[in-house]
């Protein structure tokens, strides 16, 4: 058979040997070099960590700035717990109470009308007078007045004006009518005036709702002065007279006494709401 021009043999086995390494001249107890200062830039690694000893990484924590949340509110500080007040506070504030009341009090006395003066108490009444009827004198004292009484009020107009009807029953079963008129002056020296000159026989009065024949008085009986009275009780003049149902009103002690007792509802009758 001719040669192969191209170099090849036949593929024929070759024996080889297996190579082993011999690790004769390998020390097991060889430690490393220390380094030199020409390598002193390289680690020397003398041992390596157990994984036991391997430290825990620690936990990353987020960069600043990079979380589009923004960042949350402190916490509210904390509040202090509020002390109640002592007893010596609670003193101060009452005696400031107390001197502003009074000097109130003082400055009120110094701008207040010297002719105002307070009303009295309403006093307890030996009779039990029922309120029949009451009216305003919105046309003023001059209006409803006659005589000379009319001409004072033409001079000097009343305040205020108040005209009333009570009933009461006496304890032996008569049954009385009794008018009240009230009229409010300016001063208590014109209330004095005016007091004096209702005394008079002869000067007119300050006509009572029966004498102008209002709604519901037809059946009443007349009040013809036969126990006429009047008082002054500081600015407010009261006018009172009474009258028997059904029987004549000639002088009668029992009829005075009753409006006498009646002119103590002067003030509460002129303060009563309108």
């Amino acid at each position: 058979m001719p040669e192969d021009v191209t170099g090849a043999h036949g593929n024929t086995q070759r024996d080889t040997a297996p190579l082993r390494r011999d690790n004769a001249y390998i020390r097991q107890d060889r430690q490393v070099a220390a380094p030199t200062p020409e390598h002193a830039t390289r680690p020397v690694i003398t041992h390596s960590p157990t994984p036991q000893q391997a430290p825990h990484p620690a936990p990353q924590q987020p960069y600043p700035g990079t979380s589009r949340q923004s960042a949350p509110p402190p916490p509210p500080p904390r509040q202090q717990r509020s002390q109640g007040v002592t007893p010596m506070g609670w003193a101060l504030r009452g005696l400031v109470l107390l001197l502003i009341a009074v000097v109130s009090g003082l400055i009120w006395s110094a701008i207040k009308p010297d002719d105002e003066v307070a009303a009295p108490p309403p006093l307890k009444l030996r009779y039990d007078f029922t309120l029949v009827r009451k009216e305003e004198a919105f046309q003023g004292c001059k209006g409803v007045s006659t005589d000379s009484i009319q001409n004072f009020f033409s001079k000097q107009e009343c305040d205020h004006l108040t005209r009333a009807l009570y009933t009461t029953t006496l304890p032996d079963g008569r049954r009385v009518l009794t008018s009240v008129i009230t009229v409010l002056m300016p001063t208590p020296q014109f209330a004095t005036q005016l007091n004096e000159l209702t005394t008079k026989d002869g000067t007119g009065n300050i006509r009572d709702l029966v004498d102008d024949e209002r709604d519901g008085t037809s059946d009443m009986p007349d009040l013809d002065d036969a126990a006429y009275a009047s008082g002054r009780q500081d600015r407010l003049v009261v006018i009172g007279d009474s009258a028997f149902y059904g029987k004549s009103s000639k002088k009668d002690p029992a009829l005075s006494d009753v409006t006498n007792e009646a002119l103590k509802l002067g003030w509460p009758q002129d303060q009563a709401p309108k």
